[in-house]
């Protein structure tokens, strides 16, 4: 009786390969027939079962970053709100422990092939969205639960911070031994901790 596969798993399979080969190569330099080998695979067109071409497996492998992300925010932040959600997402999606450093080699090698490919841009683009989205939101809680000082722009303050967290993937790729993840934190948790009045703070 044949073995029944999980096609599921093996796509996933071939999508954590494709990860692995471009955080340690370069995305230019992941090949299919690359992929294939380490897949243990003799030929790339297996692939094709899953993948019908390079393109649609970057792209996959892309979304299931961004996916991946979007759950451990979701953990991070469940039941809880205001500056303590605001927190537990912006430390998510910081390159701070092992597994997020090779999520993030991968994204900022996606970033850059985004420039010229539209689904790409646009999956990355809907990721920023979304965490935006509940930045706004938790810095609204906070402001409701006295935490913070009244917020006059806080569109400016969300992107103050989205940008801080995709500034650290890309300065942590270049100085690794300098921008460590408890750097990382500190500047995060620095960022994060001027919303909170002067008061409360030496009250707390």
């Amino acid at each position: 009786m044949p073995r029944l596969v999980d096609h599921n798993e093996r796509r996933r399979s071939i999508i954590e390969t494709t990860w692995r080969i471009i955080a340690e190569q370069g995305i230019e330099n992941a090949s299919m027939r690359d992929i294939a080998r380490e897949c243990g695979y003799a030929a790339p067109g297996v692939l094709a079962h899953y993948f019908p071409n390079k393109d649609s497996l970057l792209l996959a492998s892309y979304e299931l970053i961004c996916d991946r992300t979007n759950e451990r925010v979701a953990a991070g932040t469940a039941g809880r709100r205001g500056l303590a959600a605001l927190q537990g997402l912006c430390l998510e999606i910081i390159p701070a422990n092992p597994l997020t450093v090779v999520e993030a080699r991968v994204a900022v090698s996606f970033w850059q092939r985004a420039q010229t490919v539209p689904s790409l841009r646009a999956v990355g683009r809907q990721a920023l969205i979304h965490w935006r989205d509940l930045m706004l939101d938790f810095l609204a809680q906070a402001e409701h639960d006295g935490e913070c000082a009244p917020i006059a722009d806080p569109d400016t303050v969300a992107d103050e911070l989205l940008n801080i967290m995709m500034g650290l993937h890309v300065t942590s790729m270049l100085d690794p031994d300098a921008v460590t993840g408890s750097r990382q934190r500190y500047l995060m948790e620095r960022a994060l901790g001027r919303l909170v009045p002067s008061k409360a703070k030496q009250t707390a």
